[in-house]
């Protein structure tokens, strides 16, 4: 698992998921993978999110899922407004989730299920804007060193 770009076996799917999901919310979802947690695993978090620009969403509806691979570190990172209406519980159990899916070796099928999960949240809390039809990040995976 030394290549952080194949920690995923179909990265296109993943993709598309974000992609998908976010057809029925104004929120964003984004995903990085780093070989390493660089320091504190919160301060990073937030470093990557301000790097990938996510402080910048009008909204502030975005979500970080981070995953460091041989730390084995998860965190997710929702912006005030999205984090105001589901709290830490939602965020806790959605890692929860991801990491008995991850021990089980079933990568793809924990983020994809991490993905729509908090898509299910963010539709609910933030759904589709007609009047704002602009995908403000690209529904891609991000990599880290």
């Amino acid at each position: 698992m030394s290549d952080v770009k194949n920690f995923f076996k179909d990265s296109s799917l993943i993709v598309e998921t974000i992609g998908e999901v976010e057809k029925v919310t104004s929120g964003e979802i984004k995903i990085h993978l780093e070989t390493r947690c660089k320091g504190d695993l919160a301060q990073r978090v937030q470093s990557v999110f301000h790097q990938l620009k996510m402080d910048k969403l009008p909204q502030k509806n975005g979500v970080l899922i981070y995953i460091s691979i041989q730390d084995k570190k998860l965190s997710i990172l929702g912006d005030q407004n999205i984090h105001r209406k589901v709290g830490d519980d939602f965020w806790q159990g959605t890692i929860a989730n991801l990491s008995i899916d991850f021990k089980a070796f079933e990568f793809d099928k924990g983020i994809i299920r991490a993905i729509k999960d908090v898509g299910d949240k963010l539709s609910k809390h933030f759904p589709f804007d007609v009047n704002n039809v602009v995908n403000d990040l690209p529904d891609d995976i991000s990599y880290g060193d």
